[in-house]
């Protein structure tokens, strides 16, 4: 396994796929107990591990329960639970008529609140042609949480400013317009994600959605001479249709995701089950319903096998590989657990598609190694965000 990204990852499964304990911890707490694990072991990359022989075993071991126990955070948080003990769903085989019924309902959905979001407020404001600075701090100031964020965002290391940031317009100024809008579209969404299905919070999974689409970015600015502007919005949505069908099935798919979460089958097996649609096909309904573009539909469809791809399979090899790694990260909760199935991260699809597209092969240790300030910035900003947002 090359290097220090498959290090880490080669034991994410068993630490996420263990089974929940009895004692439980904010989401903060866990994160904070996670860093402090990372930050014993000797070699540590930003966020990740990369150990070593001499790395002590109850370094690794502490690791591996921070790690579990953020992850089965995100997951009591998701489905509005204090304990994760395992209950059994009401057991339900998809007939013709139900999968009848469920398409009824996607087909009939045009909308969805988290999506409104995007395009709402001061996110519309930057989309203009010839918008200034002053239009958009004025839009800003209107929404304290937000100028918190901006300001602190300015002030990171990853900005790397040489004096602190004060005022909103040289914040606006040093990270850019497109780097605000979707710092505003991120708090708008988690902010309405909460509310959009009665028993379930979904801001984890757009945390997840929101670190895919910041690592598929990245990716694809380090690996491609001339990125993509598609890219972001694609891994955004890559997981939609998780969400879709939330909004027309809620109780049941909380008794879905719970049911996975308690190793009674792969995620989307039990949807086809209950339901008769998995939450591919019901995002791809929904998207193209929604008259949303090519490459965020086959981001959807194919996110899991980017060869299976048409005309954008770079596009959907890195949304593949952004997926996996945000989920093997613990950015989120992506709606069900890594598992053995999932393989291993220098197995997965997306790489062969991936040296196919660029007509190279990139070195996977070389990259994570390049990248480890980018996935420490990350995790600070979602976390960030997650505390604008409540």
């Amino acid at each position: 396994m090359p290097g220090a990204i498959l290090s880490f990852l080669g034991g994410w499964w068993a630490r996420w796929f263990g089974r929940a304990g009895d004692s439980h911890v904010s989401y903060t707490e866990a994160i904070e107990e996670l860093e402090k694990a990372q930050a014993a072991a000797p070699e540590v990359v930003a966020g990740s591990v990369a150990t070593t022989p001499k790395e002590p075993a109850a370094d690794r071991a502490a690791e591996h329960e921070a790690n579990r126990r953020a992850a089965e955070q995100s997951f009591l948080e998701t489905v509005k639970m204090t304990d994760a003990s395992p209950t059994r769903r009401t057991s339900t085989t998809a007939n013709p008529d139900v999968r009848n019924a469920t398409l009824e309902a996607l087909q009939g959905l045009k909308q969805i609140p988290a999506l409104q979001s995007l395009v709402q407020g001061v996110t519309r404001i930057m989309t203009r042609d010839g918008v200034d600075v002053d239009e958009i701090v004025e839009a800003l100031q209107k929404d304290s949480a937000l100028c918190v964020r901006v300001l602190s965002m300015a002030n990171s290391v990853y900005v790397a400013s040489e004096q602190k940031v004060v005022d909103l317009q040289t914040a606006v100024q040093l990270l850019g317009i497109a780097r605000i809008r979707r710092l505003a579209q991120a708090v708008f969404t988690l902010r309405d994600s909460q509310r959009m299905v009665e028993g379930l919070d979904w801001r984890h999974l757009w945390i997840h959605a929101l670190a895919t689409a910041a690592i598929a970015e990245e990716l694809e600015r380090r690996l491609r001479p001339n990125p993509s502007s598609q890219i972001y919005m694609a891994a955004l949505l890559h997981d939609v249709g998780k969400i879709v069908l939330s909004t027309v099935a809620g109780d049941t798919y909380r008794e879905i995701i719970v049911a996975s979460w308690n190793g009674e089958g792969r995620l989307e097996d039990i949807e086809r089950e209950t339901l008769g649609v998995g939450h591919r096909e019901a995002g791809v309904i929904f998207a193209t319903g929604n008259q949303l573009s090519d490459v965020v539909i086959e981001s959807i469809a194919h996110h899991d096998d980017p060869s299976k791809a048409g005309a954008y399979r770079l596009e959907v090899s890195l949304v593949s590989l952004a997926n996996f790694i945000s989920k093997a990260r613990g950015l989120g909760f992506s709606g069900a657990r890594l598992d053995v199935q999932d393989g291993e991260v220098e197995d997965l699809p997306a790489w062969k598609v991936l040296a196919e597209e660029l007509g190279w092969q990139p070195n996977l240790a070389q990259l994570d190694q390049e990248m480890a300030d980018f996935y420490t910035a990350l995790r600070n900003d979602l976390l960030g965000l997650r505390e604008q947002a409540d």
